[in-house]
């Protein structure tokens, strides 16, 4: 099955109001018309509400509006407004169910108090800091502050509005945010932090200073074990084929992507390889065309072909905003000078399907189990790799949605994971935007269902191998995988 980022739709755009025309803007009820859109959009399109394997989810979603219209009579500016309506998404715990801002939404001024930390794995450790001697040194762990515990420090002040706080990849990327002040009036900043360190602990007054957007990107880079690779195919070391897909983005990245398909097309190439690296690092997901694509391209169809047969369907939600996001897709795919026609097909098995459905008043529809073969390729692609090449993949929890697609598909066919724990998602999937009525906001809904998946809701791939350095060092990585093919041979060699 496919896993596609749809294109914003036009669907519901009538509902936008000019923010240059809001004199004077009534933030309570702008928390109370977008939370009551985002409940109605969820409501209508998203599986969940009719889905009998979640029959929780209905209640859930009327509790999420619930506390967001609670917090409306204390909403004065954005920040209330915008903290409410993040703590509705995050309470989702659904990567997939998303909020940002439109151009000429307010900015939020951040301020910090000099220092930042990250999530170490066990605790909350100092990042980076300015040059002054009242603040705690690099690697001191936090304790407390006010005397709240650390964590249920971050997960007030981070996982309420970021969601999904139980999982590695989420304190990973988002610990740095731990002692960023961004007016959330529900997480008021600290003022006194205990730190350990140097075999004692200290107590330290908080100073909060504002923060510039370039101190911001710099400070916070510092807090996060990540670091996104370049899209392309190279070779860092004799006999190393290394494949990096920076993301699987058929919007912003094809052309990139295309090249790197073109690249593999070169059989000789991929043949003379005496290992493989499959580099996904921050590949934050798109389409899963492009991850089935390079499998062909290395282990070839018949590979694919005899993979066990998975028991995994697909429902999707019947809805006319649903239904017209799919045509709208379909409609980008045949403006492109040469469309892809197994995706052309899948857009219209939808599109037909949905339809019907819809006229018939379904909520669910099942996705055929054989409108895949419909589209089968027809230029059967040979394997390339030769036989006993191990291949890894190297992940990091940036890796989430269509990237963890491709690790449900390399995995199986002999591929070892390498580096990171991976991000996770639930099995609502493929998205839609919804604009809120204010014109500040847009939602991204779900609008299917994966039944029978191996791998579980919000369950994240953890590594064979685990990396412990530095992310954004390739050339460490490489010898690093380098020497884990000398020390296993026989890896990947299905």
């Amino acid at each position: 099955m496919h896993r596609i980022r749809l294109l914003a739709t036009a669907f519901g755009a009538a509902t936008l109001l000019p923010l240059a025309a809001i004199a004077a803007p009534d933030w309570p009820d702008h928390l109370r018309d977008d939370a009551t859109a985002f409940h109605a959009a969820v409501q209508a399109s998203h599986p969940g509400p009719v889905d009998p394997a979640n029959p929780q989810f209905a209640a859930h979603l009327d509790a999420g509006l619930a506390r967001a219209l609670a917090r409306a009579d204390g909403v004065t500016d954005f920040a209330g407004y915008w903290w409410a309506m993040r703590e509705f998404q995050a309470g989702f715990d659904d990567g997939h169910v998303q909020l940002s801002t439109n151009d000429g939404a307010p900015e939020l001024p951040t301020r910090w108090p000099g220092f930042l930390t990250r999530w170490s794995g066990t605790a909350h450790v100092v990042a980076t800091r300015l040059d002054a001697p009242d603040l705690p040194p690099v690697g001191a762990r936090l304790v407390a502050c006010d005397g709240i515990a650390a964590e249920a420090l971050a997960a007030d002040r981070i996982g309420r509005v970021r969601g999904r706080w139980h999982l590695e990849a989420q304190r990973v990327s988002h610990g740095g945010r731990l002692f960023l002040d961004a007016g959330d009036p529900w997480a008021p900043p600290p003022s006194h932090c205990r730190f350990a360190y140097a075999g004692r602990e200290k107590d330290v007054a908080l100073t909060w200073r504002t923060l510039d957007n370039e101190t911001l990107s710099t400070h916070f880079a510092a807090t996060r074990a990540l670091h996104g690779t370049t899209t392309g195919v190279r070779t860092p070391t004799a006999g190393q084929l290394w494949i990096a897909a920076a993301s699987f983005d058929a919007d912003a990245d094809a052309d990139a992507l295309n090249t790197l398909l073109r690249a593999l097309d070169d059989t000789a190439r991929v043949g003379d390889a005496r290992q493989v690296v499959l580099d996904l690092r921050g590949n934050g997901g798109g389409s899963s065309h492009w991850s089935r694509e390079i499998a062909r391209r290395l282990w070839g169809d018949a590979a694919l072909a005899a993979l066990p047969p998975t028991e995994s369907r697909v429902d999707w939600r019947v809805d006319a905003a649903n239904l017209e996001a799919i045509r709208e897709f379909g409609g980008m795919l045949r403006a492109q000078p040469d469309p892809d026609a197994e995706l052309l097909h899948w857009v219209e098995v939808i599109d037909r399907g949905m339809s019907e459905a819809l006229a018939r008043g379904d909520e669910l529809w099942r996705h055929p189990v054989d409108a895949e073969k419909a589209a089968a390729q027809v230029d059967a692609r040979p394997r390339a790799l030769g036989t006993g090449v191990p291949v890894y993949v190297l992940a990091d929890a940036g890796c989430a949605s269509a990237c963890l697609d491709a690790l449900d598909l390399w995995l199986p066919l002999g591929a070892i994971h390498v580096g990171g724990e991976t991000s996770a998602d639930t099995v609502y999937m493929d998205i839609r935007q919804q604009p809120l009525p204010s014109g500040l906001a847009t939602a991204s809904i779900p609008m299917k269902v994966y039944r029978g998946r191996s791998r579980g809701h919000n369950e994240p791939y953890r590594p064979t191998h685990a990396w412990t350095g530095d992310f954004a060092d390739e050339s460490a990585l490489s010898a690093w995988i380098a020497g884990l093919a000398k020390t296993a041979p026989e890896a990947g060699a299905r």
